[in-house]
Order: C-alpha cells, then sequence, then structure tokens
C-alpha cells in the first residue's frame, strides 16, 4: 500500500465524546487505492489479491497520524486514536475551523479521503517502569488513548493525567475507567475546578512526582501531547529531574510527507510531519521553537 495514496472511506461510526469533540470510526481493510484497480488478467488480478492481503496487516502506531481530506472543503492532518486487528480506526476531532467543522457536520454513511499513516510513533518501553505517565490536554489525549491500549497490551502500569478547561471538555471518561483492573491510575484535572482537582496538568504531575523515590524516578518515562504551553512545562519539570520525555508537537501542514515546510522546527530544519511528530528530550533541548514559536500558512512565524 503507498501510504500517500488517497484512500476513500465510509463512515461507519461517530461518537460524541465531549464538548465539540467527536471520534470518526472507518475501516482500512481490503481497501484499493484509486490507482490500484484489479485488471481482467489473472496475473494483476494475483498481484491485487497480494496488495490486499498486506493492507490487511498496515496498522497504526501510537503517535502516528492520517491526512484527512474531506470534499470540497480541506485536507487536514488528524492523529489516530483508535485501531483494532478488523481495520476500523478512529480519528476525534475538535471543531476549530472550516474543515473539522465540515467534518462534524457529515453523518454516518457519508465518505472521506485518507493519507497515511505517517510520521513516526511513541517507544513502547522495554521493561517495566517504576514510574511511567501519560500527561494531555484537550485534543492531545487522543494519540495517548491508542498508546495506553498498547501499554495495556503490553501489561505494562502507568499512570495518566488529563487536564482539560472544564468538566465538559473531559475526553475518553469511559474509555479509562477500566484503566483501575490494570494497576493504572487516572488523575483529572480542570482550570476551573468543575472536574477533579482545579489546576494545570503541570500542577498535578509536580504533586504526583512527591509518592515517588529518587530511585523509583530514575527509572521513569513521560509521553506527553496536547497544549504546546503545557508540554513545555512538562518538559522543565523532566529537565529538572533528569526524566526523559517524549512529546507529540503540532505544527501547521499541508502535505504530510516533508514537500510544503509549514512544519519545520528551528533551527535544526526538523519536520513534524516526517522527523515527529514524536521527539525525545535531547531533540526538544535543541529546539528554540519548542513553546515558544510555531508557522502559520504563509510560513510566517507567531509566537505561541
Amino acid at each position: 500500500m503507498n501510504k500517500n495514496q488517497m484512500k476513500t472511506v465510509k463512515i461507519h461510526r461517530i461518537e460524541e465524546e465531549c464538548k465539540d469533540i467527536k471520534t470518526f470510526t472507518f475501516n482500512l481493510s481490503n481497501l484499493q487505492s484509486n490507482n490500484s484497480q484489479s485488471n481482467n488478467s489473472q496475473s494483476n488480478n494475483s498481484q491485487s489479491n497480494n496488495s490486499q492481503s498486506n493492507q490487511e496487516h498496515i496498522h497504526p502506531l501510537p503517535g502516528q497520524f492520517v491526512m484527512v481530506w474531506i470534499p470540497g472543503v480541506d485536507e487536514i492532518p488528524m492523529s489516530v486514536s483508535d485501531y483494532d486487528e478488523k481495520g476500523n480506526w478512529s480519528i476525534t476531532v475538535k471543531k476549530v475551523g472550516n474543515a473539522t467543522e465540515a467534518l462534524h457536520n457529515l453523518a454516518v454513511g457519508d465518505y472521506i479521503g485518507v493519507r497515511g499513516p505517517f510520521g513516526n510513533s511513541f517507544s513502547i518501553p522495554t521493561h517495566h517502569k517504576k514510574a511511567l505517565f501519560l500527561i494531555g490536554g484537550g485534543i492531545g489525549m487522543a494519540p495517548l488513548k491508542l498508546l495506553a491500549k498498547e501499554f495495556l497490551k503490553h501489561e505494562l502500569s502507568f499512570s495518566i493525567i488529563e487536564g482539560a478547561k472544564e468538566n465538559a471538555e473531559i475526553l475518553y471518561e469511559k474509555d479509562f475507567e477500566s484503566l483501575s483492573h490494570h494497576s493504572s491510575t487516572i488523575f483529572y484535572c480542570t482550570d476551573d475546578g468543575s472536574y477533579g482537582k482545579k489546576g494545570f496538568a503541570s500542577d498535578i504531575f509536580i504533586e504526583h512526582l512527591k509518592n515517588y523515590s529518587k530511585e523509583d524516578l530514575s527509572d521513569a518515562y513521560v509521553y506527553t501531547c496536547g497544549p504546546e504551553k503545557m508540554m513545555f512545562e512538562i518538559f522543565k519539570i523532566c529537565e529538572q529531574r533528569l526524566i526523559p520525555l517524549e512529546a507529540s508537537l503540532e505544527r501547521m501542514m499541508r502535505c504530510g510527507c516533508g514537500l510544503c515546510g509549514l512544519c519545520a522546527l528551528d533551527p535544526l530544519g526538523l519536520l513534524v510531519c516526517k522527523d515527529g511528530p514524536v521527539f525525545t528530550s535531547e531533540t526538544l533541548r535543541k529546539l528554540e521553537d519548542f513553546g515558544s514559536y510555531k508557522r502559520d500558512f504563509t510560513g510566517n512565524k507567531l509566537k505561541i
């Protein structure tokens, strides 16, 4: 399967998660790209069947994204929030602009275009960490949900810290309810105190770290995704305590394959779509843009 070729898929499930956020599910198994139609010849049919068989085994990794085309509107990047072995993929979308509003207006049975998956992914620990954290805010919980699902497959224990502005914006609460049965925990916080503890995710993180010894924190690891100011605060906390971190960054992008350059990060010139979207502490230390600047659709830098 050529990930750059558009696949037309039918939306077969839509879930309203919370205020202005919906999850769209579609199936990518046994799909032929528009340029891979089977011919009448037996050899071409055989090649087509092999192509279909290969596609059945392609699946997104936690942190990867797809480019989603809303017919007649635009194409936008979206993190994959869920996947199953039947080939069902999910994206969780917050209504923030024309393209996402148009996507929110679609119904079950409507069609969208999908390219991908693109980018790198979060790493999976090779052993049980003494302290493993997934810290997210808002729609940034989307890739962390898929990561949590992968951790459960590996029987890893972890803690989730989810931050939101208010109670109405808490995401995946029902999905995370089962975590307590897997020796994992979740902590909620809101800016206004309407759900969980009042404060920011970084505040809860600092408070939670007090429960761990220096020895435990020497075997800790953090994954984060969400508003960049939040991630930058989490990064600084980790740097002070020598805790390695992986952060999934969001930038403007038109192509998903390194052509448009809108997602470039100074001064290294790394591209979020190709070199990311997940970056380690080692790389983040060298990025002047992280926590400070992003580019608009004209390429001009804007303060975050």
